[in-house]
C-alpha cells in the first residue's frame, strides 16, 4: 500500500513538473512568431488589454498582414512590418499614439524577428 502511494505521489510530481516546463520553441516560423508575440505581450496594447479611453493603445493586428501590404506604396507587408518593429516611429497609424516600445528589435534574435514578421504577415 505504501509503495503504491509513493508511486502515485511520484507520478503526480512528474506530471506537475512537466506542466510547468516552458513551451518548447516552435520550428514553423509562423508558429514561432505567434509564440514570440505572446511572450512579448504584444496583445496587451494591440488587443485591448491596455486601453486609452476604452480602445486599444496600439492598432488592432487581427488583419495587419492585409493592411500592411497597402500601407506604404512599393513596400511589401513584410518590409512594412519589419520597419514598424525596428523603427516604431517610421509609419504611424492615424488615430494611434506613438507608443510602441523602442528597442524591441534589439532584444530579438534575427530568427525571432523574422518569425514575428511572418506571423503578423499571416494575419489576414
Amino acid at each position: 500500500m505504501m509503495g503504491r502511494l509513493l508511486c502515485l505521489c511520484s507520478l503526480a510530481v512528474v506530471l506537475l513538473v512537466a506542466a510547468c516546463a516552458p513551451e518548447p520553441a516552435a520550428t514553423d516560423p509562423i508558429a514561432r512568431g505567434r509564440q514570440v508575440y505572446r511572450e512579448l505581450g504584444c496583445a496587451n496594447c494591440h488587443e485591448g488589454s491596455i486601453t486609452n479611453f476604452f480602445r486599444p493603445v496600439g492598432p488592432p493586428l487581427d488583419r495587419v498582414g492585409q493592411a500592411a501590404a497597402k500601407r506604404v506604396p512599393g513596400l511589401s507587408a513584410e518590409d512594412y512590418l519589419r520597419q514598424s518593429i525596428t523603427d516604431p516611429a517610421a509609419y504611424l497609424v492615424p488615430g494611434y499614439p506613438d507608443s510602441m516600445p523602442r528597442g524591441l528589435a534589439r532584444d530579438l534574435s534575427p530568427e525571432d524577428l523574422a518569425a514575428l514578421v511572418a506571423y503578423l504577415a499571416s494575419l489576414r
